[in-house]
C-alpha cells in the first residue's frame, strides 16, 4: 500500500487563489500511486476570522507575521485553531507531512510542527519551498536542530528548488527504509550530523510535468472560477535585488500546445479567468505568439493575465493580439524611472521604451499594471523625483494599477552578495541602510509616502492589498 502524503500551506498567504505548488505536488505525487490530502490553513483562516482582522492580510503586515513573537499570531491563531488544525492533519494518517515555506508562513509552519512533533515524534516532516532558498544554507541548519517542549527535532528534511522529483524520491526511499543521505534536493540532519545532498537537475521538459489539480482545495478563495497557471519556470533577466533566480536557476517554458491544453480543461471545469504565476509570459516572444494563435483559432473565449518584462520586441501588433486572445492585464516591474537606478538595478531597458510599451498596451485594450522600488540603494532623491516625474506625465496608461513598495534587501540576491560594491550597510531585523546613512529606513519611509500622497493627487490608488501567491 502506498504512503500518504500530507501538503500543508501556513499563513499568511495569498487568499485571492490556491496555492499552485501545493496543486503541482498533489498531482505530480498522485500520478505516481500517492494518497495527497491538501490542507489550505491559510485560506481555513482567513474565512473565519472577524472581518476587521481581513486587514493582515494586507502586505504591510508582513513583518509582523514573520516576527518570533508575533501578538498578531496570538490574536488570530488562538489555541483552538492549532488544536483543531493538528487534529484534523493527523486524522487523514498521512506518513508525511510537507510544507510549502515562505517568509510569512514560517512562524506559523514552525508552531504547527511543533504541536504535530510533540503528539507524534515519528512523523516525518518536510519543511519545502521558496524561502529556504532565500538564505544561505544555515537557515536550513537552523530549521533542522529546532526542538519542541518535549525536546523532539521538529524538521526531518529540508527541500531546496522544484519539490515534485526531490519529494518522489524521499518517499520512495522512505518506503524502502533507505536513507535520505544522497538525494539532491534535501539537507538533512543524520547522526547529528548536518548533511546537505546537493542541487538537483530541474525538470527541463515542462510539459512531462502533469497540471496541477485543485480538486482538494476547499471554495474560500477571495475570485471565485479564477485559478493560476504557470506556463514558464524562471527568468530571461538578472535584476541584482532579486532572489528568484536562485531557485529556479534558469529559463524553461511549456509548449503551446500543452498550455492550451490546460486552459481548454479549465475552461471545461467552468474557469472565467487564469492568473499566469510567470515570473514573466513574455520570456519567449515566439511561444507567446504561437499560443495566441492557438487560443484565436480556438476561440477559447477565456481571460488571463500575468507579470511581463520591458521588452522592445512587444510591439502594438502583438499586444493587440495579446488583447484579442484574452489577455486583460500584464504587470510591469519597471521598479524606477532613472536610467543611472535601472542601470544599477540590472533592468536591461530605457525609460524611453518603457513608456512606448506602455501605451502601446494602453493603446491595445490591455490594463497595464506597474512596480515600483522606492529607496534602492544607491537612489538619490534626484533619482527619485524621475520617477515621480515619469508617473505623472503617464498616469493615463497606468491609472489605477501601481505598487509601490520600499526597497527590501534579500539575502540570496546578487546585490547582498557584492553589498559593500552597493555601500549597504546591514542592520538587525531585516534593516539597513547606504550612502553614508543618507538612504535609511526612515528616508526610504518619507519617499514612500510622497510616491502615495502623489498618486493620491492622481485620483489614483496603489494596487498592493493582499500578499501575492
Amino acid at each position: 500500500m502506498s504512503m500518504k502524503v500530507a501538503l500543508v500551506q501556513c499563513p499568511a498567504f495569498g487568499i485571492d487563489k490556491p496555492p499552485l505548488a501545493l496543486g503541482y505536488l498533489s498531482a505530480f505525487l498522485k500520478k505516481k500511486g500517492y494518497e495527497v490530502s491538501i490542507f489550505d490553513l491559510n485560506a481555513d483562516l482567513y474565512s473565519k476570522v472577524e472581518q476587521e482582522d481581513k486587514k493582515f492580510w494586507e502586505f504591510k503586515y508582513i513583518f509582523e507575521w514573520m516576527q518570533d513573537s508575533s501578538a498578531l499570531r496570538r490574536k488570530l491563531i488562538q489555541t483552538v485553531f492549532l488544536k483543531k488544525w493538528v487534529e484534523k492533519i493527523l486524522s487523514c494518517n498521512a506518513d508525511i507531512i510537507g510544507y510549502s515555506i515562505q517568509s510569512s508562513s514560517l512562524a506559523v509552519s514552525i508552531d504547527l510542527a511543533k504541536e504535530i512533533k510533540r503528539l507524534v515524534p515519528d512523523k516525518t516532516i518536510i519543511f519545502g519551498g521558496p524561502l529556504n532558498l532565500c538564505y544561505s544554507n544555515e537557515h536550513s541548519y537552523y530549521l533542522l536542530q529546532l526542538e519542541n517542549v518535549s525536546k523532539t527535532k521538529v524538521v526531518d528534511i529540508v527541500v531546496l528548488g522544484e519539490g515534485e522529483k526531490t519529494l518522489f524520491e524521499i518517499l520512495k526511499r522512505i518506503e524502502s527504509k533507505s536513507s535520505i543521505r544522497g538525494c539532491l534536493g534535501t539537507i538533512i540532519l543524520e547522526n547529528e550530523e548536518i548533511v546537505d545532498n546537493g542541487p538537483r537537475p530541474l525538470i527541463n521538459d515542462l510539459d512531462a510535468v502533469p497540471f496541477p489539480e485543485f480538486d482538494e482545495f476547499l471554495p474560500l478563495y477571495k475570485y471565485k472560477n479564477r485559478l493560476p497557471i504557470l506556463a514558464s519556470r524562471g527568468c530571461i533577466n538578472r535584476c541584482v535585488f532579486c532572489d528568484d533566480t536562485l531557485m529556479w536557476r534558469y529559463y524553461r517554458a511549456r509548449s503551446p500546445e500543452n498550455i492550451i491544453e490546460e486552459m481548454r480543461m479549465r475552461k471545461a471545469q467552468g474557469v472565467e479567468f487564469l492568473e499566469f504565476n510567470d515570473l514573466l509570459v513574455n520570456g519567449d516572444l515566439k511561444q507567446l505568439r504561437e499560443l495566441c494563435n492557438l487560443l484565436l483559432k480556438e476561440k477559447l473565449g477565456i481571460s488571463w493575465g500575468g507579470s511581463a518584462c520591458i521588452n522592445r520586441y512587444m510591439d502594438f501588433s502583438l499586444l493587440k493580439k495579446l488583447r484579442k486572445a484574452g489577455c486583460c492585464y500584464l504587470n510591469y516591474g519597471i521598479e524606477s524611472a532613472s536610467p543611472r537606478v535601472l542601470r544599477r538595478m540590472g533592468k536591461g531597458f530605457t525609460i524611453k521604451e518603457a513608456e512606448k510599451v506602455l501605451k502601446n498596451t494602453y493603446k491595445a485594450g490591455i490594463s497595464a499594471c506597474t512596480n515600483w522600488i522606492v529607496g534602492f540603494p544607491n537612489e538619490t532623491y534626484e533619482d527619485f523625483r524621475e520617477t515621480l516625474a515619469f508617473v505623472k506625465r503617464n498616469i493615463k496608461y497606468l491609472k489605477n494599477n501601481i505598487m509601490v513598495n520600499s526597497f527590501i534587501l534579500k539575502y540570496s540576491s546578487s546585490l547582498f552578495e557584492d553589498k559593500e560594491k552597493f555601500g549597504v550597510v546591514t542592520e538587525e531585523n531585516w534593516n539597513w541602510h547606504s550612502q553614508g546613512g543618507k538612504n535609511t529606513e526612515t528616508e526610504r519611509k518619507r519617499r514612500y509616502d510622497e510616491f502615495l500622497q502623489l498618486i493620491s493627487e492622481l485620483d489614483d490608488k496603489p494596487a498592493h492589498e493582499t500578499f501575492q501567491g
